[in-house]
């Protein structure tokens, strides 16, 4: 399930305190970051936060690991072949005046939503290297992993009670039949 909208980290943390949640995870989308790699410049990079629990990653991991501490990122293996960028490389990734460097540690499957562009490179980091990289802005939603499907509907109404402004909630394929 996930929660469309703007979340604070003490409304990310108040939602994974719901009795319903198993995992919530911010989540944040850029578009228009400028990559540098050692192979040359990627104009219009897409950077996506890099979950940490495995249930709710936006991609499958095809090579490397997944990363470890906010300096390190996976690359989407498209993007990857394209540019020949392996694991050990260095990319600076820049939004505005906002910069920040990382090591590729890994190669990711391109993520299967829509959200991503067919031709840009995709990164894939940390939910602080994203903030950071955001300038600090709350995340722009909320991934959450429920203990059981049956509380899809609970959970969404208590997020409603909970927060100030209610989200719009995406329920996955997984719920069909408990919502």
């Amino acid at each position: 399930m996930k929660l469309v909208g703007k979340f604070t980290p003490r409304q990310v943390d108040r939602l994974a305190s719901l009795p319903q949640a198993a995992a919530v995870e911010c989540g944040t989308t850029l578009y228009g970051v400028t990559a540098v790699t050692s192979r040359g410049l990627l104009n219009g990079a897409t950077v996506l936060t890099a979950a940490n629990r495995p249930g709710l990653r936006w991609s499958e991991l095809r090579s490397g690991a997944y990363p470890a501490t906010d300096a390190q990122l996976l690359i989407d293996e498209r993007t990857a072949a394209a540019h020949d960028i392996r694991a050990g490389e260095r990319v600076t990734l820049s939004r505005g005046r906002i910069v920040t460097e990382a090591m590729v540690v890994g190669i990711a499957a391109r993520p299967s939503d829509r959200a991503v562009g067919a031709r840009e490179a995709v990164f894939l980091l940390p939910s602080g290297a994203v903030a950071a990289l955001e300038g600090g802005a709350p995340c722009d939603s909320v991934t959450v992993e429920l203990r059981r499907r049956r509380d899809a509907s609970t959970f969404s109404r208590a997020a409603h009670d909970l927060l100030d402004t209610p989200p719009a909630v995406i329920y996955d394929e997984s719920l069909r039949g408990h919502v």
